[in-house]
């Protein structure tokens, strides 16, 4: 199988240091604070978990079965659903690892970490959701730290609409877009709102001219 290459940039977009020869089969998810993690190109019994590849020390790295979701200091992973799901979370500059635990009968579809890795976005999943055979979905924040889970009001909604999700900016706030048979919506939530603040997105807007909440 042959290797992959790869190279260290900057922000700016230079190149830094030497290129980099991945091990074979694999490509670069990520750049993290422990090195790259990297996702197998062809999933197989032998070669199904996303690792952790340290340049410095390429020998071996950390695997990690069933990513959701990482950021530079963060990876979570491992959905284990005995009899509740619930996802690990390490922190890769600590080395502590905490538990998620999902609602019952739910699964987590995606994920995304705030900027500063202090949450955890999920896309909790559960059952038949949609005509077109999508899944009921709602948004939920995790607190790595604690592990604890707040489901997101007002998001219950089949996976088909959901276009995607995010923190766009430094802050804590989470925008999500929702794309339905006849409007467009873009929601954003901060941590501890009653409820999502929602604007509806007509075919001439771009998503950067609005502003929610």
């Amino acid at each position: 199988m042959r290797s992959s290459k790869g190279a260290q940039v900057s922000s700016t977009g230079t190149q830094i240091g030497p290129p980099l020869t991945l091990p074979a089969g694999y490509l670069i998810v990520r750049g993290t604070v422990r090195g790259l993690l990297l996702a197998p190109l062809r999933p197989r019994a032998n070669l199904a978990a996303d690792q952790l590849w340290n340049p410095a020390a390429p020998r071996g790295g950390r695997e990690f079965p069933e990513v959701i979701a990482a950021g530079p200091g963060e990876v979570a992973w491992g959905q284990q659903c005995t009899p509740r799901c619930r996802l690990q979370v390490l922190s890769l500059a600590t080395g502590r690892t905490t538990r998620v635990v999902l609602p019952e009968g739910s699964s987590a579809a995606g994920g995304a970490f705030s900027p500063d890795g202090r949450l955890l976005a999920l896309q909790v999943s559960s059952g038949p959701g949609g005509d077109g055979g999508g899944l009921a979905m709602q948004l939920a924040v995790a607190a790595p730290a604690s592990g604890r889970l707040t489901l997101v009001p007002g998001t219950w909604v089949s996976s088909d609409a959901l276009a995607g999700f995010g923190w766009p900016a430094a802050g804590d706030r989470l925008v999500a877009e929702l794309s339905f048979t006849t409007k467009r919506q873009l929601a954003a939530w901060s941590p501890g709102a009653a409820r999502l603040a929602v604007a509806t997105v007509h075919p001439d807007q771009r998503l950067r001219s609005l502003v929610v909440g």
